[in-house]
């Protein structure tokens, strides 16, 4: 008996009675061995909780942070700052958006966006730009910042000609307005509680004037932008306009490519 209860416990037993059954005995075996299952089966269930949390969790991470920032966060629970140089950035801006919003319901607005920022997510990763960040109708988004790119500004204007096909194609159809800047700039994470992976400097800025003073329906660079494709592309300059805390600079349309 003594060599068969020992097999058993090995196969995977968890207790064993010796004939006769003391009825007794029996009970409380049983009894004990039930708690002992259901203690399990609640333990599974926990661990299952537990990783659905951790699965939603690293979902909203990447929704927030790029691919590159996520693993830095997860593996030092911080993200340090850096400076990165020969970044481009694009700045897209929805044309009328502000006022299309105003005679609209708030609900039929954010489907709308939702549809047109969705489609330049699919773009921007497409032609490996890193999305920074959308305020409102307004899109941000990089090239040659966590990725080495030869060739960011084109990546760039590749990138923003795609996004206005996108919103043409759209019902209602919608045009944007696009400006590239490339140089140095700074990123990191910003916020306390909500948490935004960001970009600073000067490049940042030139970058979003460059659009403001674009045209609708074209991508427009800075001239030191369209210094890095004119051997292979075709523009138009658009003339000289004043940037806060720094030199007036040429806007340039892009046209096309040679």
């Amino acid at each position: 008996e003594v060599e068969s209860a020992v097999r058993c416990i090995r196969l995977g037993a968890e207790d064993y009675l010796a004939k006769p059954f003391e009825p007794t005995l029996l009970r409380a075996r049983l009894r004990a061995s039930i708690e002992k299952k259901q203690l399990h089966d609640r333990e599974i269930v926990h661990l299952r909780a537990i990783d659905e949390e951790r699965r939603r969790s690293e979902a909203l991470l990447h929704a927030i942070f790029p691919p590159q920032i996520v693993r830095e966060l997860k593996a030092n629970q911080s993200v340090r700052p850096r400076r990165y140089e020969n970044v481009a950035v694009l700045f897209s801006d929805t044309v009328g958006f502000t006022s299309f919003a105003e005679a609209r319901e708030p609900e039929d607005v954010i489907d709308h966006l939702q549809r047109l920022v969705h489609r330049q997510d699919e773009i921007a990763e497409v032609h490996n730009l890193e999305k920074i960040k959308t305020i409102g109708d307004a899109f941000m988004a990089a090239a040659g910042l966590l990725r080495p790119m030869s060739d960011p500004v084109q990546a760039c204007v590749r990138c923003g000609l795609d996004m206005i096909d996108a919103a043409r194609a759209l019902d209602p159809p919608f045009e944007l307005r696009i400006g590239v800047h490339v140089g140095p700039l700074v990123g990191g994470v910003l916020g306390r509680k909500q948490y935004l992976f960001d970009l600073i400097g000067d490049t940042v800025n030139t970058a979003s004037r460059v659009e403001s003073a674009g045209v609708p329906g074209a991508v427009s660079l800075s001239g030191s932008a369209w210094q890095q494709i004119a051997h292979l592309s075709m523009g138009r300059s658009l003339g000289i306009v004043e940037v806060k805390g720094r030199e007036a600079i040429e806007i340039v349309r892009f046209e096309r490519f040679r």
